[in-house]
């Protein structure tokens, strides 16, 4: 180490922080120097998969330095309370204060926690709420954020919160009806470059609202990637028109090849369906900027969307010298 200058460790540090936050965990046992260099990194680049991880997370960043908050790439995906163990959707309060996390009322009121508590059911507001937190506390950092929840519903498209320096941004899970577009809710991610949405067939929504909502909060999106059930060819052709989505470089459509990946449809609106799978093809063939591929799978289980967050985004990292200057 002494062969070196803290400088370069540094350096070494910040490039090795960018796994699933066991990197930065690691450095900090080796010893009180290097726990010092890695502090600014260690929470870089953080994965949470779980209903417990999730939650102690929030804890963590409720006992961290604001100046060490230096959440820049998160992954935040949780299966099914119904499907996992009940060992997994319990916590032990007193095992958690051995651990170092305080679980209070005052930051979790989901779970009902009183003087007297000793263990907790974890309910899926608890996760929700947790969620909404966690990127509360994280927005002034945040540059890439994948959210695997499908068995949660989140109110609308896009989480409400500004997240000034977020660049990619991709979600699984159901969504509410978008509320009307107002000032106050608009551009709140202004620096977004890549959004993906993968929702359950069941998310009620409409085409031309969620394509409005998605230009108002991100004017300089330059790529998207939708389901071809999200909205019709003549509104994506509407909103590349003359919405701020008219500035889009690329616009993928995933479509479905499988039967078994949608519910059956009606048998009168099959020739609507068809009709239309042929119209948004033609789009494709006309614009250059759409592009039609295989759907994958909405239900795609949370460990291989891990995989995407880790492995398939160039963004995460090659473009990390660039954001300092360009936002």
């Amino acid at each position: 180490m002494s062969a070196l200058p803290v400088e370069i460790w540094t350096q070494i540090h910040a490039f090795a922080c960018t796994d699933d936050g066991s990197a930065g965990r690691a450095l900090s046992l080796v010893s009180k120097d290097w726990r010092i260099i890695s502090a600014p990194f260690k929470l870089q680049s953080i994965a949470l998969v779980g209903a417990k991880p999730i939650l102690r997370f929030l804890c963590i960043l409720e006992t961290t330095k604001e100046s060490l908050r230096n959440v820049q790439s998160l992954f935040i995906g949780c299966p099914n309370l119904r499907l996992v163990s009940r060992s997994c959707s319990r916590l032990d309060l007193a095992d958690e204060h051995s651990r170092g996390l305080a679980f209070t009322d005052r930051l979790f009121p989901e779970l009902g926690i009183t003087p007297h508590t000793h263990t907790v059911e974890i309910n899926t507001d608890a996760i929700q709420q947790a969620v909404v937190r966690i990127l509360g506390r994280t927005a002034g950092t945040l540059r890439v954020l994948h959210t695997h929840l499908t068995f949660l519903e989140r109110p609308g498209p896009l989480y409400p919160i500004p997240l000034r320096h977020l660049r990619v941004l991709v979600l699984h899970g159901p969504f509410r009806c978008p509320p009307r577009i107002s000032s106050a809710s608009a551009s709140t991610l202004p620096n977004l470059r890549r959004l993906r949405f993968a929702p359950p067939p069941t998310s009620p929504h409409r085409g031309a609202v969620l394509l409005r909502t998605v230009a108002a909060a991100a004017p300089r999106l330059s790529h998207l990637c939708i389901s071809h059930t999200a909205c019709t060819r003549k509104e994506l052709e509407c909103a590349l028109e003359d919405t701020d989505l008219r500035n889009l470089t690329r616009l993928i459509m995933e479509m479905s090849t499988s039967r078994r990946s949608r519910s059956p449809s009606p048998p009168g609106n099959a020739a609507a369906s068809g009709s239309e799978h042929a119209k948004l093809m033609r789009l494709a063939q006309n614009d250059g900027r759409v592009r039609i591929v295989r759907e994958k799978r909405w239900w795609i289980d949370v460990q291989a969307a891990l995989i995407e967050w880790e492995e398939v985004d160039e963004l995460r990292w090659d473009d990390r010298e660039k954001w300092g200057t360009n936002d």
